[in-house]
């Protein structure tokens, strides 16, 4: 992979609104930058702008190709028809393989830096440690479950690189085993790191300075729901461990998050009618100024992501659900023009006027509560179908179907395909159904119908000039 190094630097102070805004510094001397903890942080937060870039989750990781393949849009691209051949889509794979491996070797070059420094020597080293760690982790995990083979079969397989130093040394395509493996590494690492992190004292979405100065060091306390928190860390582990098989574990670090309930707390009928995130819900999430007119505006005006309304419909009500779902009714709208428009109103800001009156923060969900939830079911399918579908009710009674119980009677098998239909219902738009379908090898529902899994659709190609190129 040819990359041309340097650090993605950004200022991140506290607004006026006490909100995290992220300013580009550009190109300043390793020595210079990382000289204190200041510049760590900029260095951190210049990560975190990045995260939020088109090729990345300010776009199409959230819903761009992944969501096109898992047929939630319309045609938009030649994704839809699983032509990864096509110039275009050729394009996009590259622009969001090269953006990822891009975030990876910044964090890397902070990670190399902080070696020189510990705790003691580098005031919240734990924090600036363990937040860059938790970001490698959740990068690679993404690629590997996009650019990887089906597992388990795939263990053995050639996935992807690992990447956790700063060099242009030719790093192979491993394994799946060893990439999970090194993931594992980051993630405990990360929650090692994050065990004091202070969201567990002063929540998700505190602005609170509590350091002597309003500077960077005030910084890595703020709005610890929108960071690679401990609790991030945790439910990235949980995704993992479903993903390598090992449902205990997975089971253990979901129930984890979902105990942390004066932190979180799912989202319901009567959460803020403008809260269109459900943002209580959230255990992380990307701060994107831009992204409702990214996403909103192109899905309120039908440009670039085409809704068939029937298959809302059949999704919400007609096929697999009934109109009283809150996700129905919060999740989407319908245009006052000639002819109506539905569409996704999840990044929708509301104006009165010219005033913003939307009382969600413009944020882009990389874990959900509810994700939690639906590992937590999953894992105790084998050994416990009445735990099983509580947790997975607890969630249909936050959605509003709480007068649409699941069956007593339900098999494994049939409350697995609850699962996913209440996966189907609640990522429309955030990129996630992908992995579900990959994951379990399921086929993707369509309209009335489904198309049968195979692994040529899920398996999608790595660029051809990282093959070209050694990896390097």
């Amino acid at each position: 992979m040819k990359i041309t190094y340097y650090i993605l630097l950004a200022l991140a102070l506290a607004s006026c609104n006490g909100w995290l805004d992220v300013t580009p510094l550009g190109q300043v001397g390793e020595d210079k930058m990382f000289a204190d903890e200041r510049g760590f942080q900029e260095s951190l937060a210049g990560s975190y702008s990045q995260l939020a870039s088109t090729a990345a989750y300010g776009l199409e990781l959230t819903a761009g190709f992944p969501d096109e393949i898992a047929r939630y849009w319309n045609k938009r691209s030649e994704f839809h028809d699983f032509n990864y051949a096509d110039a275009a889509v050729v394009k996009r794979l590259s622009a969001t393989w090269n953006k990822m491996y891009e975030i990876i070797a910044n964090l890397n070059l902070l990670l190399e830096h902080a070696k020189k420094y510990d705790e003691k020597s580098l005031p919240r080293y734990n924090l600036i440690v363990g937040e860059a760690k938790g970001l490698r982790a959740y990068l690679h995990l993404d690629l590997l479950r996009l650019f990887g083979p089906v597992l388990p079969d795939g263990l053995d397989s050639p996935s992807i690189p690992y990447r956790d130093e700063f060099s242009n040394n030719i790093i192979r395509r491993m394994p799946a085993r060893e990439v999970l493996a090194r993931i594992e590494t980051d993630l405990t690492d990360a929650r090692r790191l994050l065990q004091d992190d202070p969201v567990k004292r002063f929540g998700r979405e505190n602005g609170i300075l509590v350091d002597d100065t309003r500077e960077a060091k005030a910084y890595a306390y703020a709005y610890r729901g929108i960071r690679m928190n401990y609790y991030a860390a945790t439910a990235t582990l949980a995704r993992l461990h479903l993903l390598a098989g090992n449902k205990t574990a997975a089971l253990e670090r979901a129930r984890e998050v979902i105990a942390a309930t004066t932190i979180f707390q799912p989202g319901n009928a009567k959460s803020n009618a403008q809260d269109y995130m459900y943002q209580p819900e959230l255990v992380w999430a990307i701060h994107d100024a831009k992204i409702g007119d990214k996403l909103g505006s192109a899905s309120y005006f039908g440009i670039g992501y085409p809704l068939d309304a029937a298959f809302r419909s059949y999704v919400y009500a007609a096929g697999h659900g009934i109109p009283d779902d809150a996700r129905l009714n919060h999740w989407w709208g319908r245009t006052g023009t000639t002819p109506a428009i539905d569409y996704l109103s999840k990044y929708i800001r509301v104006m009165d006027g010219t005033t913003d009156v939307t009382k969600w923060k413009p944020v882009i969900s990389m874990i959900r509560l509810t994700e939690l939830y639906y590992i937590a079911a999953e894992a105790l399918l084998d050994t416990d179908l009445a735990e099983a579908r509580r947790l997975l009710q607890t969630v249909r009674d936050a959605r509003n179907l709480s007068t649409s119980p699941l069956p007593a009677t339900l098999s494994r098998e049939a409350l697995l395909e609850q699962i996913v239909l209440e996966q189907l219902k609640e990522f429309w738009g955030e990129g996630k159904l992908f992995y579900t379908y990959k994951r379990l090898a399921r086929p993707i529902i369509i309209r009335q119908s489904t198309i049968p899994f195979s692994r040529a659709i899920f398996e999608l190609p790595v660029p051809t000039e990282e093959i070209e190129y050694g990896n390097n």
